[in-house]
């Protein structure tokens, strides 16, 4: 693999890792909320908090994290076709003239 892709790809999995322990720790701190009240009489509502609040901190680092994750995946993609480019153009021949 060339050196550019193995750098954004390691970008990649790291920023993945993130999210998934940033989605991970948001989504233990909303059964801990959810264990401190009753059910919700709306369906589909979600907890996230007043601003200052820990499950609107662990909120915000889930979409940031979501964010970065999603930026180094356009990255890796942009950097694939910027190689396959540059690989499907023929190399210039050079043709040396001496004069003698």
């Amino acid at each position: 693999m060339h050196t550019d892709l193995e750098k954004r790809r390691r970008v990649l999995v790291t920023t993945y890792r993130r999210y998934l322990d940033a989605d991970r720790a948001w989504s233990v701190a909303q059964s801990e909320v959810k264990a401190w009240f009753p059910e919700m009489t709306m369906a589909h509502r979600v907890t996230i908090g007043d601003p200052g609040s820990k499950v609107r901190r662990l909120y915000d680092a889930r979409s940031r994290a979501m964010l970065q994750f999603q930026t180094a995946r356009t990255k890796l993609e942009a950097a694939r076709l910027r190689l396959a480019r540059r690989e499907a153009t023929p190399a210039p021949r050079l043709r040396l003239i001496s004069l003698r």
